[in-house]
């Protein structure tokens, strides 16, 4: 939850009131509201105005800027029972890092999820209940990945997912998220850079440069996939002068501007009266 709350106030590039963010995240309860603030107040990524104001913090507080020829990326994927956060589990997590198109190293593993994986997902990956049968489970997986990534820039295609569920496991094994403060997507990168290719998502990529791959849904093998891409793209970005990280982050930011976060607030607001009404209906 707190993934999405500095994706919109970054994006949003100025302050919320806590009834706002309360209201766009649809959160019901009271102590869940407190965790989430108490959890802002101690994260370097935000910044408290007011009483009840938050902001996204100066990108320079929380992240190192560098050159992109010297920042260390870790290009990740994961495979998971599902999408939902709390209830799902990873069951497949593979990561290569690299620095100047050098790979440094590597991480994979499959994980025992403890739970049911569903006939969907195993058409999916092709990750059976006995697959994972003896792999490690994420208790002892992920505080090993977070040492992998350290405060390292954490890449991803669709990063908004891989990064929010790893940081949310992570956090409920351990109480601490992950130390890499921001995301790299290249789903965002690819938008600005292949306008006019329809299908941005890996297998649309795939396609469009014509990238071979074995055993797609995998994790590593998508980290493969992903990494190709990611140096595509920051060629092409070096040909256009986008040369440091702090360059590259605002060139992937989708802004939000003001009109559209009013009409966010607007919608929101009535599905809630909708819900509302529903209920005394």
């Amino acid at each position: 939850m707190i993934e999405t709350v500095f994706q919109l106030l970054f994006r949003f590039e100025d302050s919320l009131s806590e009834q706002n963010i309360r209201l766009l995240l649809d959160i019901k309860k009271a102590e869940k509201c407190d965790l989430l603030f108490t959890n802002m107040r101690n994260d370097p990524r935000f910044d408290k105005k007011g009483e009840s104001e938050w902001s996204c913090a100066p990108l320079e507080t929380f992240v190192k800027n560098r050159p992109l020829s010297e920042t260390v990326f870790v290009t990740t994927d994961i495979e998971t029972t599902g999408s939902i956060k709390g209830n799902d589990r990873i069951i497949d997590i593979a990561a290569i890092k690299t620095k100047n198109n050098e790979i440094l190293d590597q991480f994979e593993t499959l994980v025992n999820p403890e739970k049911n994986i569903s006939r969907t997902i195993t058409r999916l990956t092709g990750i059976t209940q006995e697959t994972v049968k003896h792999a490690p489970v994420s208790e002892f997986v992920l505080p090993q990945y977070a040492e992998f990534l350290n405060d390292h820039i954490f890449v991803a295609h669709n990063s908004n997912f891989d990064y929010s569920f790893i940081n949310y496991e992570l956090i409920r094994i351990t109480g601490l998220g992950l130390r890499s403060p921001i995301d790299i997507c290249t789903y965002r990168l690819a938008k600005k850079l292949l306008p006019n290719v329809k299908s941005r998502g890996v297998s649309g990529l795939i396609k469009h440069f014509d990238y071979q791959v074995e055993d797609r849904h995998r994790a590593m093998p998508d980290v493969k996939a992903t990494l190709y891409f990611l140096d595509i793209f920051l060629k092409d970005l070096n040909r256009i002068g986008i040369k440091t990280l702090f360059e590259l982050i605002e060139f992937q930011k989708e802004k939000i501007t003001h009109k559209n976060m009013q009409k966010k607030l607007r919608v929101h607001q009535r599905n809630k009266t909708r819900k509302s009404q529903q209920k005394i209906a």
